[in-house]
């Protein structure tokens, strides 16, 4: 039972934190409307090992791109944490977008909560923690994690380092068992949401240890590693795991060398720099590129360096004076170190705004709080006068810092809204127009989407591009210029092709060899893509069944498709599942009820967790064939 002061103090705490949580609701309310975008639709709506309970050890146990099928990763992202909370949101949710949007708002404002109750339990005032609490919660760099439903990993990476750091502060206090315990739980969440969780133990130090004239508690240096190594032990731990997983340490996607990645370090900095203070310039992706000695000069590297050797000696004053500026200083620092490792990166995506929604949060605590304190000094007035008067200023900053967050929402809530922005903010992007090139052929503007594809070829070629122009011409019934396209892909080595990209430009092949009545050379290509990824089996042999069918050999379709039944339960495409579906369409033509039966029912049983669009039409059309048959 609390007492009267201490309700009256909770009342008080809840006045400083309510504008954060009421801010960070209503700018993100018309996110709630948004569509699945982007990587959404792999990761959640075609996503059969979310979907399938029957799976979920797998799903768990494997990359987050393992739905592409085959047994070889094909990303360096082991998240469980992430899938998990996939999962949780696929049953709680289905395929209603609204559900999914609400949930990241929610966890999103459980983050700013536990941030400010952080704070306060680090002795910030509560002006202060209430105005870094709401800078934190509009601030329109975030857009891309809450906006964004696969953002999701830095909303639990936050939430989960938050409560293991909260921990961590109680084992500096007194050890005990439990909050050992409760510290590397959430530690291992952290390290199942993102990877770059790996370097906690060096926030952890920054968290525990502190100077002798540090006036803010701490702990002394060596129980302050003793403290942490058993975070460090979890984190190689953590590493071994997901390189078995993975059967790698990282799969690169630029050629970079180390003195690129020291020459474009600056200029990363810099720009995440510029992005906390003025995100008036923002979008899903932005024209920073690799600097080499070819084209390294005053704005892609003297400024920059500048700018961060600046920065950096006043960050590093700071912290020497304060174990708060050091704690935040923590927080901006580790989670961007692997941001410099610009090898994992694709060449024209070499920043996101998503990866600083640890790393904003750090810079908060860093710099409001040391205004807070020079402020009276330099007026010679009383401090809690001027932190109230640091609370209004982050009010009236917070107004412009919303309405952009408001503005870029919107860009989220579909995919041609998406890349129509992302044009804009980064023209020279051959991916961007790549991916607007994709969106207009959805809607049906076919001679802008050649021009876009044609764009993103003239900038940068690769084999998504051609794909995409290939799939594109087909529409427009220009098939051998589209098979030129679709054959360059095709005539690679499949090491050099991800493999799901191969697989369409296999099934384009056989598109356009259809739509010419072309059907022995449709199936040939079905069958050489079969052969050469095997992955993909189950899908290939319903594609080719089909055809099979319209040339009038059903038996053959049939055979084809029985021989395909383990393949049909197993593989990763959704589609995969429709082998039994075809099976028994073709068999209840064919005078074989009970197989028919038989098929529709296996079919109904491998599908009822799976939601797409192409699945659930089939099962319905499946549920009408069987009571026909039934009667």
């Amino acid at each position: 039972m609390k007492s009267p002061q201490e309700k009256r103090g909770l009342r008080i705490e809840l006045y400083w934190l309510l504008p954060a949580l009421v801010a960070g609701l209503l700018v993100y309310l018309n996110t709630l409307r948004g569509q699945f975008v982007y990587d959404d639709q792999w990761q959640i709506v075609r996503n059969t090992l979310i979907q399938d309970s029957s799976q979920f050890w797998h799903a768990l146990t494997s990359d987050v791109w393992a739905v592409h099928g085959g047994e070889q990763a094909t990303s360096n992202y082991w998240r469980p944490s992430f899938v998990f909370w996939m999962i949780l949101n696929f049953r709680c949710f289905g395929l209603a977008t609204f559900g999914w949007h609400l949930s990241n708002i929610l966890l999103h404002l459980g983050v700013v909560a536990l941030s400010f109750a952080l704070l306060r339990r680090l002795n910030v005032s509560r002006p202060v923690a209430g105005a870094i609490a709401l800078l934190f919660a509009v601030h329109p760099v975030h857009s891309e994690s809450i906006a964004w439903i696969s953002g999701a990993p830095d909303l639990i990476l936050c939430a989960a380092l938050l409560g293991s750091i909260w921990c961590v502060i109680l084992l500096g206090e007194k050890m005990t068992p439990l909050r050992g315990v409760l510290a590397l739980a959430l530690y291992l969440v952290a390290l199942g949401a993102k990877e770059v969780a790996i370097l906690y133990p060096l926030v952890v130090v920054a968290v525990l240890w502190h100077r002798e004239d540090d006036r803010d508690g701490g702990v002394p240096w060596g129980r302050s590693l003793s403290i942490a190594w058993p975070f460090a032990a979890a984190a190689v731990a953590y590493f071994i795991v997901r390189q078995s997983i993975l059967g790698t340490v990282q799969l690169s996607k630029s050629e970079v060398n180390l003195g690129e990645t020291i020459l474009t370090a600056p200029a990363i900095f810099a720009f995440y720099l510029r992005q906390m203070i003025a995100p008036f310039g923002i979008g899903p992706s932005y024209p920073l590129r690799v600097v080499r000695s070819a084209n390294i000069g005053m704005a892609n590297f003297i400024i920059p360096l500048v700018v961060t050797a600046g920065a950096g000696w006043w960050m590093l004053r700071m912290a020497a004076r304060s174990k708060l500026a050091r704690i935040g200083l923590a927080l901006l620092v580790v989670p961007l170190l692997p941001t410099l490792n610009i090898a994992a990166f694709h060449p024209e995506q070499l920043v996101h705004d998503r990866y600083l929604y640890v790393p904003l949060l750090g810079f908060l605590i860093l710099t409001i709080p040391v205004l807070a304190t020079w402020l009276p000094r330099l007026m010679e007035e009383s401090a809690p006068r001027w932190e109230r008067l640091v609370f209004i200023g982050a009010a009236v900053i917070s107004v412009p810092l919303a309405a952009q967050t408001i503005r870029y929402n919107s860009a989220w809530t579909s995919n041609l809204a998406l890349w129509e922005w992302g044009v804009r903010s980064d023209p020279t992007s051959a991916f961007n127009h790549q991916q607007y090139g994709v969106q207009l052929h959805e809607a049906k503007r076919l001679e802008e989407a050649v021009g876009a594809f044609n764009r993103a070829i003239e900038i940068l070629p690769s084999p998504v591009a051609y794909l995409a122009r290939g799939t594109t011409l087909i529409d427009q019934k220009r098939f051998e210029e589209a098979e030129r396209d679709l054959h360059q892909l095709t005539s690679v080595e499949i090491e050099k092709v991800t493999p799901y990209t191969m697989y369409q430009a296999y099934d384009g092949l056989a598109v356009s060899y259809v739509k010419q009545r072309k059907l022995t050379e449709a199936a040939a290509s079905l069958m050489e893509g079969r052969d050469r990824l095997p992955q993909y089996t189950a899908a290939f042999t319903v594609r080719l069944a089909v055809i099979l069918y319209q040339g009038g050999q059903k038996q053959e379709a049939v055979n084809q498709l029985d021989a395909a039944r383990t393949h049909g339960r197993t593989d990763a495409l959704p589609e995969s599942r429709l082998v039994f579906y075809r099976l028994g369409l073709l068999n209840a033509e064919l005078g074989h009820p009970q197989e028919a039966r038989d098929a529709y029912q296996e079919f109904l049983s491998l599908t009822k967790d799976l939601l797409s669009p192409d699945i659930q039409l089939a099962r319905t059309k499946s549920q009408d064939a069987l009571r026909d048959l039934n009667r």
